[in-house]
This record gives C-alpha cells, sequence and structure tokens, in this order.
C-alpha cells in the first residue's frame, strides 16, 4: 500500500512539473514572440541609409498652422537634422549618434549646443508634438519590454495589441500600447502614456511606400489629445545614393 502511495506521488509531481513546464514555456513563447513583433517595427521605421527631405505642419485647434523644413543625413548609427521655417530660415540642427540613444542640439540663433540627457530627450521640437526621443529611432527593442494584451480593429486592419514598459526608468512615457497589423506587422498606432499611465498624445503610421522588398514610412500624424494639436511629420523625398563624411556626425562640428 505504501508503494503504490509513493507511486501515486511521484506521478502527480511529474504530472504538475510537466503542465507548469508547459505554462512557462507558453508564457515565454509570447513574450519572445512580443519583442520578436518589436524587432519587426523597428526595421520599418529604421531610416533607409542616405538623404531624406520632409517637414512637420503643426495645427492648433483654431485651425492656424505652422510649417518647419527638415533635411536629415542618415548613416548606419549616426542622423543629423537640420530644421528651418521660412520666417526664421535654419534653426536647429539636431544630431543622434550611437543608433538614437546619443542626442545633441544646436540652436544656430543662439550659437548653444546642447547634450540631452534623460529627461531632456522628452523636449518638444520646435513646439510640435514631435519630441526629440520620438524621432530618435532608438530600438523599441532595446529599450522596452513588449506583452502581448490582445487583438483589436485598427484602421481596418486586423492587429496585436502590445504594452511597453521602459527598461530605464524616469522619462516623461510611463508606457507605451502598439498596435500591429498581424500581417506585416506595421505600426499602425503607438499611445504614448505618462507617468501615471494615462494616454496623453497617439501617433498613427498613415502612408507608406514599398520599394525593394521594404515598406518605407511617408507620414505619422502626433495627436497631443490635452493640448487638441496636431503634428503631420512627412517624408517627401528619400535620396539612398547620397554619402557624406564621418565629420558632419560629430557634435563638436555642429557649429560650424
Amino acid at each position: 500500500m505504501k508503494r503504490l502511495f509513493h507511486i501515486y506521488v511521484i506521478a502527480s509531481v511529474a504530472v504538475f512539473a510537466a503542465v507548469f513546464s508547459g505554462r512557462a514555456q507558453e508564457e515565454r513563447k509570447i513574450e519572445l514572440t512580443a519583442q520578436g513583433i518589436l524587432a519587426r517595427v523597428d526595421k520599418i521605421m529604421e531610416y533607409p541609409q542616405g538623404l531624406i527631405r520632409g517637414k512637420i505642419k503643426h495645427i492648433t485647434p483654431d485651425g492656424k498652422s505652422t510649417s518647419i523644413k527638415f533635411t536629415a543625413s542618415i548613416a548606419k548609427e549616426d542622423f543629423l537634422f537640420i530644421f528651418s521655417s521660412r520666417e526664421r530660415g535654419d534653426q536647429l540642427k539636431v544630431l543622434f549618434n550611437l543608433g538614437g540613444e546619443d542626442v545633441w542640439v544646436y540652436n544656430m540663433h543662439a550659437l548653444k549646443l546642447y547634450h540631452k540627457r534623460g529627461i531632456d530627450k522628452y523636449d518638444p521640437i520646435l513646439a510640435t508634438n514631435f519630441y526629440f526621443i520620438d524621432i530618435s529611432n532608438a530600438d523599441l527593442q532595446s529599450n522596452y519590454t513588449a506583452t502581448i494584451t490582445g487583438e483589436a480593429v485598427v484602421q481596418g486592419n486586423d492587429a496585436y495589441s502590445l504594452k511597453l514598459v521602459p527598461v530605464f526608468k524616469g522619462g516623461e512615457y510611463g508606457q507605451l500600447t502598439l498596435y500591429v497589423t498581424k500581417d506585416k506587422y506595421l505600426p499602425l498606432r503607438i499611445d504614448f502614456h505618462d507617468r501615471d499611465r494615462a494616454i496623453f498624445k497617439f501617433m498613427t503610421l498613415v502612408k507608406t511606400r514599398e520599394k525593394d522588398g521594404r515598406i518605407q514610412p511617408l507620414q505619422y500624424d502626433m495627436m497631443n489629445i490635452r493640448q487638441g494639436t496636431v503634428s503631420i511629420m512627412s517624408f517627401d523625398e528619400y535620396d539612398e545614393g547620397q554619402k557624406f563624411g564621418r565629420e558632419i556626425f560629430r557634435s563638436e562640428k555642429l557649429g560650424d
């Protein structure tokens, strides 16, 4: 009788271990799938190397708008944006090094250089809804831990909903909610939550193009819910044949 009891206990433990192991593997699979989706999204949002020309149109609730043009020189790990307007000419040089992790801003009117660290990366670009960190193209996969939270229909597309929790705390974003299409993993919408986890702005991918088997964004719309403002960032021209000298991506050269 005692022997049968031992066999029963051992069998029960084995079944429990198998079930627990199966659940652990399932959870790990879901987690890996979420991070894999982020890798696909990062690839789509990655700037192609070369020269990009575009503009940001900022619209206020009363219908007034301002237009800011930009050119972006893109290398593999370094990006240099120059922002200008018709009224004030060239205004800012924004340099992203280390794949967007290191941010330098040169105010061309004040002749001052700023190294944007930590919370400073969340400063708005020329009073628009886009922060420096939003266009830094720093990898989501490296900076957030992702979890698939469900499914949704966004802009008529079947999509996954992902919760993104920042790896490093202290920024303006308490978390992100990312909606991606199930078929091509297009980032249809990103909700930006404040530190209290309330959504205060969101960005939608409005236009794309496909070239050489790769999807490239053509327009992002960023809506600030609290202010009722919309900033439309469009990429009007991609010139992937352009090459640049390494010196333009050095912070000490921004004032030249």
